[in-house]
């Protein structure tokens, strides 16, 4: 697939393009794909699947604040066949804008294993069986893998950081 990424903050596209360009010469692909930077607008804009992998920055904690990077503005610039996917930070999606959205049909769907209070309250927007069918909610898969959660060694698992803390 081709890729479009928005990111302010880092830049390490090109690596990946080159993983790209030796699966496409090799034949493991049969056509070239591409990673390029663009703006968030032609990102959201132009995207059929979008995924968020930023960290949460608040107002005053950076100059590129994440919270609510997802709101209504943002969400009126996707494709009605558009996809988002959350899996970084719960309060980088504005929930009340992303129900109405999906209940006025202007995306096609969400899904998301995060929240912006967790455990998801059973009153949440994002509850609403009218859009249930294009609303995925998963509890928080990125850190129920076993060895996520118990593995002593610090650079996998949430055990081994807790013990390297209290050193």
């Amino acid at each position: 697939m081709n890729i479009l990424c928005f990111d302010p903050a880092y830049d390490y596209i090109k690596a990946i393009q080159e993983v790209k360009d030796l699966r496409f010469r090799r034949g493991i692909c049969r056509e070239r794909a591409t990673i390029r930077y663009t703006t968030l607008h032609e990102a959201l804009s132009s995207a059929d699947y979008i995924n968020l992998h930023v960290p949460l920055l608040r107002e005053g904690e950076s100059a590129t604040p994440t919270y609510h990077l997802i709101n209504e503005a943002t969400l009126r610039m996707m494709k009605p066949t558009a996809m988002i996917v959350n899996t970084s930070r719960g309060p980088v999606v504005d929930e009340a804008a992303l129900a109405r959205a999906l209940r006025e049909n202007r995306i096609a769907g969400a899904a998301l294993d995060v929240y912006e209070t967790e455990p998801l309250p059973a009153d949440s927007p994002l509850r609403d069986p009218a859009i249930a069918d294009r609303c995925r909610l998963m509890p928080h898969f990125a850190s129920a893998a076993r060895i996520t959660r118990l593995s002593p060694d610090p650079n996998k698992g949430m055990a081994g950081r807790c013990v390297q803390g209290l050193d």
